[in-house]
């Protein structure tokens, strides 16, 4: 199984405005091209449902790697 590192969720989201909701944020990430099932959106449906200020808020909601594997 492939894991989604946070610099997979940073691209995803570079653009994104704040504040923004956890509906916000994966809607975002589908638009930028997040496949349903990829392992960066699943972890972004994952998040508790919360109102986002910045993309540190979102990083410390997400279990990812912040590299990918060796």
């Amino acid at each position: 199984m492939t894991s989604a590192t946070f610099g997979d969720v940073q691209v995803l989201l570079e653009d994104l405005d704040f504040p923004a909701d956890k509906d916000h944020i994966v809607a975002h990430a589908a638009a930028r091209g997040a496949a349903d099932d990829s392992p960066a959106a699943k972890a972004l449906r994952a998040m508790p449902p919360d109102l986002y200020r910045d993309i540190s808020e979102i990083r410390s909601s997400l279990d990812l790697a912040d590299e990918p594997p060796d």
